[in-house]
């Protein structure tokens, strides 16, 4: 199999992980570069969090958005920064996919709607795939991915379409034309980050739902599917 072409794309970072989660399984980019390096995938990092943005929407020529522990709906200046940026690059149809909290900032700022949820969605949750994409195989029925995340896309922007679904996440994943692709699961995350977040969060999320997300985690991953999509994404022929 011959290799696969390199491709740079612009992270939007809005998060690190603690030092003490980092130990486990290394910082964000350690788990960006290591997911995605079988696409072909080398990022170009802005650290958006502390400041650091794009001068403007053509320096990379395609575009991610990180998770965060943050909430889309919060009033910080650096996400309300990130949230027109990420409209600025729908409006050019720059190809941007969005990951947890970018799935829902993206949704945000295209007109949609973030909420919190009643309960956490953590440890390796199933989508449905209810509409296909081209850079979806066509063969594809669903996928199992690790999530951890309160808030939820409660209303699509206008043109959106739902990918994948679960009863307790309506959007799992959804499109806006050829040009914006958002999941919300976490395709860079491994059993051990989970496991220990879980563990963490405890207290506050409850001995039930750790528990049942803990036992979910020896479950096969199909994140090498959804990068595999997103590569696929990226390179889609838009002329």
């Amino acid at each position: 199999m011959s290799p696969v072409e390199t491709i740079e794309v612009g992270l939007l970072l809005c998060d690190q992980l603690d030092p003490d989660v980092a130990e486990v399984a290394g910082g964000y980019p350690h788990l960006y570069a290591q997911a995605y390096a079988p696409a072909g995938i080398e990022f170009r990092i802005y650290d958006v969090r502390e400041g650091e943005f794009p001068d403007a929407t053509d320096e990379c020529t395609r575009w991610m958005t990180s998770g965060s522990r943050h909430s889309a709906y919060e009033d910080l200046a650096w996400i309300d920064r990130t949230r027109s940026f990420i409209a600025e690059l729908a409006a050019e149809r720059r190809p941007h996919v969005g990951i947890c909290f970018g799935h829902q900032l993206a949704a945000q700022a295209l007109g949609g709607a973030v909420e919190r949820a009643a309960g956490w969605g953590i440890g390796v949750q199933h989508f449905d795939l209810d509409a296909g994409a081209p850079w979806i195989d066509d063969d594809a029925t669903g996928f199992d991915i690790l999530m951890t995340h309160q808030d939820q896309v409660t209303v699509l922007p206008d043109g959106a379409e739902v990918l994948a679904s679960a009863p307790y996440c309506p959007v799992g994943a959804y499109r806006v034309d050829d040009h914006l692709f958002c999941v919300q699961g976490h395709p860079e995350f491994v059993a051990p980050l989970s496991a220990y977040l879980a563990e963490k969060r405890r207290e506050r999320i409850g001995d039930d739902v750790v528990d049942a997300a803990l036992a979910s985690l020896d479950r096969p991953l199909d994140h090498a599917d959804v990068v595999d999509w997103i590569g696929r994404f990226y390179r889609l022929d838009r002329a």
